[in-house]
């Protein structure tokens, strides 16, 4: 009786054991979708200063992911797609397919406004004929005419200036100094009419920029783009964000969102050039890859998110058929159970001798 009961006790701690720690063994870093749920196509993605995730929607909804719950801003955009978040928009204005969000101006924008960014001169925004300035309560259009599909500012010790990418003209930059100036050709070197979707600048200033035809990148304007590395040259590139290498400390990675997916790329950077350290890199196997394109990464203290379709977090995931250890578990509780002398039983024993 006595070695029954040790059996039934070794069985039932290791069950339990098991039904406890099923869901947290680890099943390694991968991309999984985490929503919004039932929000639809995401089409913006940004991090707050405060730690919280925007994500704006093709139904023109705008969500919030705030301690591990979305929930939806309470906005009245006409349900017009949601293209640009600079951040809260409750207290920034909103990129959508017919204009900004709250309208500004004399003559508020009634075009589509796929890119927003906040300067000294005043507000930026990325328009399909071209940028637009807003500045003492007045837009303007510096010129020239072109599909605008993402902006950035670039800074150096030596100068500061302002790039707009667009669709089938290159990179068009201007002096963040000139507020009228016209924005100038910035294209030596990149492909003939390049699409440019993503930018991103270095540690040191150097800019980034992400094609239809591979990852290129520039020191300032006026110098030649060069390819960054010849395994992206020909793909495209839809998304690009720098963040701090965690396995080589002060260094930076670069993330990709493509076609094929998610991947990284260790940088090399002195001075006034940029090198590629190794090969670029699949975040993950082919199975745990969204099944779109990758329109944005952004990254909140240690998450990196993404959004292809919905929003994806890459992190450390549960073990696949964690449920079946945890089965397991209660089973063996329920064997020692069964295998556990009765109070009755060892009674009757007892009586018999």
């Amino acid at each position: 009786m006595n070695q029954r009961k040790t059996y039934a006790l070794v069985l039932t701690a290791l069950g339990l054991l098991l039904a406890v720690a099923g869901p947290f063994l680890p099943g390694g870093i991968h991309l999984t979708p985490i929503g919004p749920p039932g929000a639809g196509h995401v089409t913006s993605l940004v991090a707050t200063d405060q730690g919280d995730i925007l994500a704006g929607t093709q139904a023109g909804e705008v969500w919030r992911l705030r301690g591990g719950a979305w929930t939806r801003e309470n906005l009245a955009l006409g349900g017009q797609p949601v293209l640009a978040l600079l951040g809260d928009p409750n207290r920034m204005p909103v990129g959508t397919a017919a204009g900004v969000f709250p309208a500004a101006g004399e003559s508020p924008l009634e075009d589509r406004v796929g890119s927003l960014m906040q300067t000294e001169l005043g507000l930026l925004a990325g328009t399909a004929s071209g940028v637009r300035l807003l500045a003492n309560g007045r837009w303007s259009a510096p010129g020239p005419v072109a599909n605008i599909y993402s902006l950035i500012g670039q800074q150096r010790g030596d100068g500061h200036w302002l790039h707009a990418g667009t669709i089938g003209a290159g990179v068009l930059s201007a002096s963040a100094a000139e507020a009228g100036a016209a924005w100038q050709p910035n294209g030596q070197g990149l492909p003939e009419a390049a699409k440019v979707f993503s930018f991103a600048t270095t540690q040191g200033g150097l800019l980034l920029a992400g094609t239809d035809q591979g990852v290129f990148w520039q020191s300032r304007p006026g110098q030649p783009w060069r390819s960054l590395h010849s395994a992206l040259d020909g793909k495209r590139t839809l998304s690009l964000h720098l963040a701090a290498d965690g396995e080589r400390p002060g260094r930076e990675r670069l993330w990709i969102g493509s076609d094929d997916g998610l991947s990284s790329l260790a940088l090399a950077e002195q001075g006034e050039t940029l090198a590629a350290e190794g090969d670029p890199r699949l975040a993950d196997s082919a199975e745990w890859q969204p099944p779109f394109g990758i329109g944005a990464i952004v990254s909140s203290g240690d998450r990196l998110l993404i959004s292809t379709g919905a929003v994806y977090e890459y992190g450390p995931t549960p073990l696949t058929g964690w449920y079946w250890i945890s089965l397991a578990g209660v089973v063996l509780i329920l064997l020692a159970g069964w295998i556990m002398p009765r109070p009755e039983a060892t009674t009757a024993d007892a009586a018999s001798v």
